[in-house]
C-alpha cells in the first residue's frame, strides 16, 4: 500500500503535464480510478483534485489503480446491451462535475441502470423514436438535501455519496435503461416500460430505495431523499430534443421539491395537449391551492343586451390566481379538466356562488336589478354543497331570482335524477341555464326542451348554419319565453344578424372583457 501511495504522490506531481492519448475524449476533466475499499492517506486526493483530476472509487476489483486522462477506462469500455444499444457500464467525470460509476460488474450479461457520460445521453434522448408498445420516460433526479450537503462537504465525499446514490438507483433499473449524471448529486434515467403506470412504480422504488436507509456522508449516516420529474418526449417540433425533454422533466422535479420532496411529479399522458407539460404542472399546483379554498379570483363580465327585453346581466368567472401575473390567470376553460380530476371544481362553485350573492346583496342595496350567471357542476347540487346553497337561498330569499345557475349540457342531464336537479333550484325561484358547446343542431333542438330559462351556445353554431336552420332549432324555446345567449362572439359586424335572428345576450372579449367589478355602461351597449 505504501508503494501505491508513492506511486500516487509521483504521479500527482506530474497531473498537469499528461496529455489526453486520443480516443473517446472526456471534456474538461481527467479521470483517476482507485480500488474500492483501499485505505489511502488523509488527503492524498488534494494535489490531484487541485490538478483538474476526478477522483472516483472503481466497483471492479479487477480495475488497478490508475491515471487516465482524455481516455475512458478499460472498466468503462463501451458494450453492446441487449437492445443493441452502445452503453458505457462504468465512467468517471461526467459532465466535468463529479462521478457516478455502475455497479454492474463488466463481465456480468445483464446491464441494469447502464451509465452513459451526458453528451451521449443527450444523444440518446435526441434520436430515441417513440414506440406504440413502452412508453419512454425521461427521469430527472436530483438529490432533496443537494444545498445542504453542498456546503459541507469536498469534492471526493460528494463523488463518493454519488456513487451510492447511482448503485441504489440502478438496483431499480433493468437492461436497456441508461442513466446519467446531470448535476451535482442529480442524475438523469431514461426508462421505457409497458405502462405509465410501471414507469410511475420504477420512480416511486427509487424514492423508497434511496429513503430505505442511511448514506453514510463522511463519518455520519445521513437520511436523504430524493424528488423525481417524469416527462414524456417532446411531442411537437424543436431546436433541441433532448434538452426540450430534460427542461420538462427538470421542472417536474422541481415542483416535486417544492411539495416536500421523496417523491415523484410529472404528466405522462398526452390528453392535455397542446397545452405544454409545464403548464398542466403548475395548474394543478393552483388546483391544489384552489381545492383547499384559497388562490381563486371571482370575476364578471357583462353580457350585451341585443334585444329590447334583456336586463343588466353577468356571467361570473372564477379563475386561479398567477403570482407571476396578476392581471393573468387560469380561467375555466383552461384548468376545468385538471380540477375536475384533483375533486377540486364544488370548492370552486361554492366560492364563486358565495361571492355572486354577496355582490348580488352590495347591488340590492344600491337599487340595481343586476343578475348573475354563475356556472356550476351537477355535483354541487347534491350532498354538503346543496345543503349549503339551501342554506344560502333560504337566507337570502330576495336574490333568489336574480342568481341563474349555469349547468353544462352533457349526457349526463338526461338521468332522471339529474333531472330533478333542475327541477329542486327552480322550486326555490333560482333560474337556471343550459350550455351547449356541442354545435350540433339536432341536440341543440333537445337542450331546448328541458325545464330551463336560459340556453347559452357558441357563435360557432349560429356562424355554421342558415338563418332558417337555426331559427327552426330554437322557434319553441323562444316562444315559450325563454332567453338565448350566444358566446365567443369575435365578429363584432356579426351583432346585427345574431339580433336578428331573436338572440338575448352576446358574450366574447372583443364585445366586453372581465373585470372585477360590476361597472358596465349597458345604455352605451349599441
Amino acid at each position: 500500500m505504501e508503494a501505491v501511495s508513492q506511486q500516487f504522490a509521483q504521479d500527482a506531481r506530474h497531473a498537469g503535464q499528461a496529455q489526453p492519448t486520443g480516443g473517446d475524449v472526456l471534456p474538461k476533466s481527467a479521470i483517476m480510478l482507485y480500488p474500492a475499499g483501499t485505505t489511502l492517506p488523509p488527503g492524498w486526493q488534494t494535489p490531484w483534485i487541485k490538478a483538474g483530476w476526478v477522483v472516483s472509487a472503481c466497483p471492479n476489483p479487477g480495475c488497478l489503480p490508475a491515471v487516465v486522462r482524455g481516455a475512458v477506462p478499460a472498466l468503462a469500455e463501451r458494450r453492446e446491451t441487449d437492445a443493441g444499444k452502445s452503453a458505457v457500464l462504468a465512467h468517471a467525470g461526467l459532465g466535468g462535475s463529479s462521478a457516478a460509476a455502475s455497479d454492474v460488474d463488466a463481465q456480468s450479461g445483464g446491464l441494469a441502470g447502464s451509465m452513459l457520460r451526458r453528451s451521449d445521453f443527450l444523444a440518446q434522448l435526441a434520436s430515441l423514436r417513440e414506440s406504440e408498445s413502452r412508453v419512454s420516460v425521461l427521469m430527472a433526479i436530483q438529490l432533496d438535501q443537494a444545498a445542504t450537503l453542498d456546503a459541507r462537504l469536498d469534492r471526493t465525499a460528494v463523488f463518493a455519496l454519488e456513487e451510492s446514490m447511482s448503485t441504489r438507483i440502478a438496483a431499480v433499473l433493468e437492461a436497456g435503461d441508461t442513466v446519467t449524471l446531470w448535476l451535482e448529486y442529480g442524475f438523469g434515467v431514461l426508462v421505457q416500460r409497458k405502462t405509465a403506470e410501471e414507469v410511475l412504480d420504477v420512480a416511486a422504488r427509487i424514492c423508497a430505495g434511496i429513503a430505505a436507509e442511511p448514506f453514510l456522508v463522511g463519518d455520519e449516516a445521513v437520511n436523504l431523499s430524493v424528488s423525481i420529474g417524469l416527462a414524456l418526449a417532446p411531442s411537437a417540433p424543436c431546436a433541441d430534443r433532448a434538452q426540450e425533454w430534460f427542461s420538462t422533466a427538470y421542472a417536474a422535479q422541481g415542483i416535486a421539491s417544492r411539495h416536500g420532496g421523496n417523491r415523484p411529479e410529472g404528466v405522462l399522458t398526452r390528453e392535455f395537449e397542446p397545452m405544454p407539460a409545464e403548464r398542466v404542472l403548475i395548474i394543478r399546483e393552483w388546483i391544489a391551492d384552489a381545492r383547499a379554498g384559497r388562490n381563486v379570483i371571482v370575476e364578471f363580465q357583462p353580457l350585451l343586451p341585443a334585444s329590447t327585453q334583456a336586463g343588466e346581466l353577468y356571467s361570473v368567472h372564477a379563475k386561479l390566481r398567477d403570482a407571476r401575473a396578476p392581471l393573468g390567470g387560469v380561467y375555466r376553460r383552461e384548468y376545468l379538466r385538471l380540477a375536475r380530476a384533483a375533486g377540486a371544481m364544488i370548492m370552486i362553485n361554492r366560492i364563486s356562488l358565495f361571492q355572486a350573492f354577496e355582490t348580488l346583496e352590495q347591488e340590492c342595496r344600491a337599487g340595481r336589478s343586476t343578475r348573475l350567471v354563475v356556472p356550476v357542476e351537477l355535483d354541487t347540487l347534491h350532498g354538503m354543497a346543496w345543503r349549503w346553497l339551501v342554506e344560502e337561498l333560504r337566507r337570502r330569499p330576495q336574490l333568489r331570482d336574480r342568481l341563474i345557475v349555469e349547468l353544462e349540457a352533457s349526457r349526463e342531464l338526461t338521468e332522471k335524477e339529474n333531472l330533478m336537479r333542475i327541477v329542486r333550484l327552480r322550486r326555490f325561484g333560482v333560474r337556471v341555464s343550459l350550455s351547449d358547446q356541442c354545435g350540433d343542431l339536432a341536440q341543440l333542438a333537445l337542450w331546448t326542451r328541458y325545464p330551463v330559462d336560459f340556453l347559452r351556445v357558441p357563435y360557432a353554431t349560429v356562424a355554421e348554419n342558415t338563418d332558417a336552420e337555426f331559427t327552426a332549432a330554437t322557434r319553441g324555446f323562444k316562444e315559450s319565453g325563454r332567453q338565448l345567449i350566444v358566446d365567443s362572439v369575435s365578429d363584432t359586424g356579426a351583432v346585427s344578424r345574431l339580433a336578428a335572428l331573436g338572440i338575448d345576450y352576446l358574450r366574447g372579449r372583443k364585445l366586453a372583457a372581465t373585470g372585477a367589478r360590476l361597472d358596465y355602461d349597458f345604455s352605451a351597449a349599441f
